[in-house]
């Protein structure tokens, strides 16, 4: 069942409503044959993170569309300015800056063996100023590095602030939010203590500017441990599972499980489904090696839940 394109004008380009991630741990045996079931449902799209300094996912996605000849296909979005960690000292580098802008997108560019970088983004740390990373990230856009940049955990406040100055100063504002906290469910905590809720004020922030979100939208982050069917292999810290431990879920998962029941579908499918008829575009962030299973062909469903269906899906007040 292939995935729906739909076009992103803060990005200027059709993209697939599931965006492919590529794993960081383990799974690297999984990146050719994933990237391949990924291709034949009609993605077009890979967030390639390298997180904690992994690098082979970064390299086989690089290779598998070189080898293919699809680099121009495909829109490729990386993080940058990651925290680095001081193994001796046990503390986290602060790589927020100008410096880690340039290094970052050099490696990766380097690591995917391309010369352009489709969209980048940050991830916020509030006590610093973003004008001199913007600043940065402008440079390399005006260099042709990179096409477009988004921004993780900016506060609403912050968000408008960021994108002001960079359309006003250097003509091209924020293109995506990137967020792990949209759920149907609701979470007693975010996935990580500083990371910023998708609340009513961020959803009105998102549809005053008129930017793309992109959702991470994997079992983890969706709360599918809550009916005990989770994907294999998936790591859930006890913090992970406690975190949709919240008394309103039990009714939200009975809301979801009647929904599926009368489109004869699934509950995972019901997700997506909620996820994609949000009033602001979202592209769902997927692991990769689950297009290889049927649990990517239950994501798929969802998707295909167009808006004659979503009267039917369960509400949610953000």
């Amino acid at each position: 069942m292939p995935f729906r394109q739909i076009y992103v004008p803060s990005l200027e380009r059709n993209l697939s409503v599931c965006m492919a991630a590529p794993s960081s741990s383990a799974a690297a045996d999984t990146h050719e044959a994933g990237l391949r079931a990924y291709h034949l449902a009609g993605g077009n799209s890979l967030h390639l993170h390298g997180e904690g300094g992994e690098l082979h996912s970064r390299q086989a996605a690089g290779a598998w569309l070189q080898a293919h000849s699809l680099r121009k296909a495909f829109f490729l979005c990386t993080q940058i300015c990651h925290d680095d960690w001081d193994e001796s000292a046990q503390r986290s580098i602060d790589r927020f800056t100008p410096q880690a802008v340039r290094q970052d997108i050099a490696e990766n560019l380097h690591l995917i063996g391309t010369d352009v970088l489709d969209m980048v983004y940050l991830d916020d740390r509030p006590p610093l100023p973003f004008e001199p990373v913007i600043e940065a990230v402008h440079r390399e856009i005006a260099s042709g590095r990179v096409r477009s940049f988004g921004v993780r955990n900016f506060t609403p406040e912050r968000l408008r602030a960021a994108h002001r100055f960079a359309k006003e100063t250097l003509g091209q504002g924020i293109a995506a939010v990137i967020t792990t906290e949209l759920s149907l469910f609701t979470a007693n905590a975010p996935l990580w203590p500083e990371y910023i809720p998708f609340d009513a004020a961020l959803q009105q922030a998102v549809l005053e500017l008129g930017v793309v979100v992109l959702a991470h939208a994997g079992d983890l982050t969706l709360g599918q441990c809550l009916f005990g069917d989770a994907e294999s292999g998936t790591v859930w810290r006890p913090e992970w599972v406690a975190r949709w431990q919240h008394p309103d879920n039990t009714a939200i998962a009975a809301r979801i499980q009647e929904t599926a029941a009368i489109l004869e579908s699934t509950p995972r499918a019901i997700q997506m489904a909620w996820l994609l008829n949000q009033p602001f575009q979202v592209i769902a962030i997927l692991p990769l090696p689950s297009f290889q299973t049927e649990i990517g062909r239950q994501y798929a469903r969802g998707t295909q839940i167009l808006l004659e269906d979503a009267k039917r899906l369960p509400r949610k007040q953000l």
